[in-house]
């Protein structure tokens, strides 16, 4: 029961990020991410109780300082964010080349 409902999760988050991502990924030369759009997902993972990881008190998310990255299936970017006053940085790794990521927890 408990897998059952971990997949149900994951699968759901994969939704949540896919939906996500339709509006935040570029058209024109090299796909970049929107950095702007990608702050506001990477907040709705961290804090959405049902598919992302609950958290509450996040605040101040800047990813990529600002930059939007090139999306490249495998690389990664760090966004700072505030965690309950604590500053925490999150890994975001694009897992395919048409800008689907994951987010990992603060740390």
């Amino acid at each position: 029961m408990l897998i059952a409902t971990a997949i149900a999760g994951l699968l759901a988050l994969a939704v949540l990020l896919t939906l996500l991502l339709r509006g935040a990924v570029s058209s024109s030369g090299p796909v970049e991410l929107d950095v702007l759009r990608a702050q506001d997902g990477v907040r709705q993972v961290l804090t959405d109780p049902i598919d992302g990881y609950g958290r509450e008190g996040v605040t101040n998310v800047r990813c990529n300082n600002g930059v939007n990255p090139t999306v490249r299936n495998g690389t990664s970017f760090i966004c700072s964010v505030t965690v309950d006053g604590a500053q925490r940085q999150v890994r975001v790794e694009f897992t395919d080349d048409a800008g689907t990521y994951a987010v990992d927890r603060p740390r």
